[in-house]
């Protein structure tokens, strides 16, 4: 290779180098301006759920008449949109279904206090709903800080890969973000969402059989109802409406049992279910299993009541998108409801022999649902 080959080759060599970090720095650029826009989207929305809930507060208050210290108001739902759930320690697995539920429910107890107190003359329904804003708000601004936290290390460290990894899930991200979003809106407003399907349906049942003169308390924030089709007796569960709850339909189904000493011939839930972006929001799915979302303490403990008693279980899906289950529910999904409650009889009739007993279930959110 002679002295001028050499050269060239050096100067090629240095000119893709430069270009390779150019190109570098130009990605990181631009993955940096395109999470900042995400970022800024995120805190205007978490901005503005934390508005909405402080507007809610000082409406409930001043609904009954009552005086409020606005400043320490403020500084108290800062302070509780900030709170922490410590999961129980997992090295030894064994009953830690019961530790979880244990804190599920001491936290929710507390938090209700803590809002009581905010708002002393609120309605059940009222608090219910103010909690669940709360939940709402604290969710965005946890998804915000964890989100700018990650963008900050990537950005830190000029960590290209960082920075792609965060910028492939921020439209998955920005889905739960817009869904929360609404149900900000709906939880204010005490309407039903696309998560209240299940208690919906459960709902129209006791309504079309009246059954309401049957329904009874036995876990507090959880209704059962009874009633007959086609020579089958129905029990029906959900959680108490028109608030912003899901009840503990676990608790109810084990009163069940205990009640009518384990004579149950399935178990029937109806829940919503995220759909893919190929399918139709209102699609009816049917299943086995338990139908039923969050961090699966509940679905444990039906799963165990039934597989003791060897109850089968079955399940009807209702699909929608995320951003759908938490907003105002739309005409879309409770067009789908009667098609849903026929397919529930439509089990039970084919499913549960004339002289059974079954249980069904409406699981979901209970907001705007009566009863």
């Amino acid at each position: 290779m002679d002295q001028g080959s050499f050269l060239d080759a050096i100067i090629w060599f240095v000119m893709l180098t430069i270009l390779f970090y150019l190109n570098r720095e130009i990605e990181i650029v631009r993955l940096v301006n395109e999470i900042e826009k995400y970022l800024r989207m995120y805190k205007a929305a978490r901005d503005k759920a934390l508005n909405a809930t402080l507007s809610e507060f000082k409406a409930v208050i001043a609904k009954h008449g009552e005086r409020v210290d606005i400043k320490k108001l403020e500084e108290r739902i800062n302070a509780l949109i900030e709170i922490s759930f410590i999961e129980p320690v997992s090295l030894d697995p064994f009953g830690i279904v019961r530790k979880l539920k244990h804190l599920l429910i001491s936290s929710e107890e507390t938090l209700k206090e803590e809002v009581r107190r905010l708002a002393p003359s609120a309605s059940e329904s009222d608090l219910e709903n103010l909690l669940n804003m709360i939940s709402a708000t604290r969710l965005l601004n946890l998804i915000y800080k964890i989100v700018d936290h990650i963008y900050r290390i990537g950005r830190k460290f000029k960590s290209i890969w960082i920075l792609m990894q965060l910028s492939a899930q921020l439209p998955f991200v920005t889905e739960e973000v817009r869904a929360l979003e609404g149900a900000i809106d709906a939880f204010a407003k005490g309407l039903p969402i696309g998560d209240s399907v299940g208690p919906i349906v459960a709902a129209k049942m006791i309504h079309d059989h009246n059954a309401l003169e049957t329904i009874i308390e036995p876990v507090e924030n959880t209704i059962v109802a009874r009633l007959s089709l086609d020579g089958r007796e129905v029990l029906v569960i959900k959680a108490k409406g028109p608030g912003g709850t899901t009840g503990r339909l676990d608790d109810a189904l084990e009163w069940v049992f205990d009640y009518y000493r384990g004579d149950i011939t399935a178990i029937i839930t109806v829940d919503a279910a995220l759909k893919l972006e190929s399918e139709e929001s209102g699609t009816i799915s049917e299943g086995f299993g338990v139908a039923m979302g969050g961090i699966g303490v509940e679905r444990f403990n039906i799963e165990k009541i039934a597989t003791e008693r060897g109850v089968p279980l079955y399940a009807v899906l209702i699909k929608m998108s995320e951003e759908e289950a938490l907003s105002v529910l739309d005409e879309k999904l409770y067009a789908s409801v009667e098609r849903v409650i026929k397919v529930v009889e439509r089990m039970i009739r084919e499913r549960v022999p004339s002289g059974g007993r079954v249980i069904v279930i409406g699981v979901g959110n209970t907001v705007g649902v009566f009863p």
